[in-house]
């Protein structure tokens, strides 16, 4: 075989889109934390099972967003900042209302959950923009 034709060959069998594996895995891994942002925006919040399903909710994106930090290069490490800073309050504030069950401790949760999502939909826009 010629050796043009060899590295012609080579060329072909590299992987594509997203960038190589390491794109590849950050953008499998960004779909995990987007069904489990999704998962927790819908928990009913007046619900007698809130709670428990916010407590499972939180364990999932902690799981997903450890994937995402895992995989992701530094080029999106501020992203991953702003989302680990929102998770951290969720979570503050899920353990107010576990220990102190009201409508204003709920409503609290409610609150940074849905800040969570903002701060997440932004970070799985600016990776699915690079895959």
């Amino acid at each position: 075989m010629k050796p043009a034709i060899v590295l012609t060959s080579l060329l072909l069998t590299l992987p594509l889109g997203c960038g190589g594996q390491d794109k590849a895995a950050v953008c499998d891994s960004v779909g995990g934390l987007k069904a489990s942002v999704a998962d927790l925006k819908g928990i009913e919040i007046s619900s007698s099972r809130a709670l428990t399903d916010l407590e499972s909710g939180i364990k999932a994106i902690q799981d997903d967003l450890a994937a995402v930090k895992a995989d992701a290069t530094s080029e999106f490490s501020s992203q991953i900042d702003v989302v680990e800073t929102g998770f951290a309050t969720l979570k503050t504030s899920v353990g107010k209302a576990t220990t102190a069950p009201s409508g204003a401790t709920l409503a609290a949760a409610g609150s940074a959950a849905s800040a969570l999502g903002t701060d997440v939909q932004t970070l799985i826009s600016d990776i699915q923009d690079t895959c």
